[in-house]
């Protein structure tokens, strides 16, 4: 509530706001791999509480936009977190917890692409990669 409260201080008609990262919740059924199993409904990053928390954001006054949804609305399977214990990646069960979300803004032709680097290694999360056209962004807002 008071990262909500935080960029409710911050956006204004003219604010452009942009959060990013390992926000540790799967908002959507499609953004995990067992969504209709019951035991989902208490692991961390899917509990109806976390979820309700992030649909808030996404929800006026904030209105934030999820980048990869805008870019790929239709998209399963795309996840960004696997659990390393139970060796979830190579049958890619896993969740997408990790975000660019976006002031409406930014949606005036500001979004380019957004992608989830799966193929990288190295952690039990992959990088998001957002591309921005900063220029007819800010052209358009101003």
């Amino acid at each position: 509530e008071r990262f909500r409260s935080a960029l409710l201080a911050l956006e204004g008609p003219r604010d452009f706001v942009c959060v990013g990262g390992d926000l540790n919740v799967a908002v959507a059924d499609e953004d995990f791999h067992n969504p209709s199993e019951p035991r989902t409904a208490k692991q961390a990053g899917t509990t109806p509480e976390e979820r309700d928390s992030m649909r808030a954001m996404l929800a006026p006054p904030l209105a934030l936009q999820d980048a990869f949804r805008i870019v790929h609305p239709d998209a399963r399977g795309q996840f960004t977190y696997w659990s390393q214990r139970a060796r979830s990646r190579p049958p890619n069960r896993g969740l997408r917890i990790d975000y660019f979300l976006l002031s409406p803004q930014f949606l005036r032709g500001a979004i380019v692409d957004c992608q989830h680097l799966q193929q990288l290694r190295g952690s039990d999360h992959c990088p998001v990669v957002l591309t921005l056209d900063l220029d007819s962004a800010f052209t358009e807002a101003f």
